[in-house]
């Protein structure tokens, strides 16, 4: 299934089907990174398997039409945490709430480990500083973020479902200041305030 919505622009049907296939591709690929952590390192299957990416890899780089711009807008679908485009996103489903509340629930696999059957540290830091920004969103637009600050209270375990929260704090200005946080079985793993900044506003030519 696609979520191919809110593009920048009203967009022709092939333009929507070029989007759609972005995400299935995306979608398999996300799905051969996974498959491949699990494969035995001897197992004669890797020859065959490398030889048809190699394949596919030649094809991408020599493609004979060029996907149009358009598709590729807003950046939420290429982002590394929540884009449908991008294979090494999970990707983070977010939903937004009211007074600027965001949540989201994932399951993070093998691609994401640190420790051994654990989420590596920089990931949660990486989901954390995507879904802070998100709940600034509805106030803010564009931001940036100017300070990332993450706690870890316990290991953030693979394969199991987790949930995340975040919530617009205060804001001063160009500066908001959002919290949030990492659950696993009602419990706090990580949790998360950041800083970010609005951009100036362009001068008026």
């Amino acid at each position: 299934m696609t979520i191919v919505e809110n593009l920048s622009r009203p967009v022709s049907d092939v333009e929507r089907e070029y989007a759609a296939a972005l995400e299935r591709d995306a979608a398999q690929l996300r799905r051969i990174v996974d498959l491949l952590q699990r494969v035995d390192v001897d197992d004669p299957l890797l020859l065959d398997v490398a030889e048809k990416l190699d394949v596919l890899s030649e094809h991408l780089e020599n493609p004979i039409d060029t996907v149009t711009e358009t598709i590729r807008n807003p950046g939420w679908r290429h982002d590394p945490v929540s884009g449908v485009e991008n294979a090494i996103a999970p990707p983070i489903v977010l939903e937004a709430g009211p007074g600027g509340t965001v949540t989201a629930e994932v399951e993070f696999g093998l691609p994401y480990q640190g420790p051994n059957s654990f989420v590596h540290g920089g990931i949660s830091a990486m989901v954390m500083d995507h879904v802070l920004s998100a709940a600034t969103a509805p106030q803010a637009g564009v931001i940036f973020t100017a300070q990332l600050t993450v706690r870890y209270h316990r290991p953030l375990p693979l394969f199991v479902p987790l949930t995340i929260a975040a919530r617009l704090r205060e804001r001063e200005g160009r500066k908001i200041w959002a919290t949030g946080e990492i659950v696993v079985d009602g419990k706090v793993a990580v949790s998360a305030e950041g800083l970010f900044i609005e951009p100036r506003p362009k001068a008026v030519q």
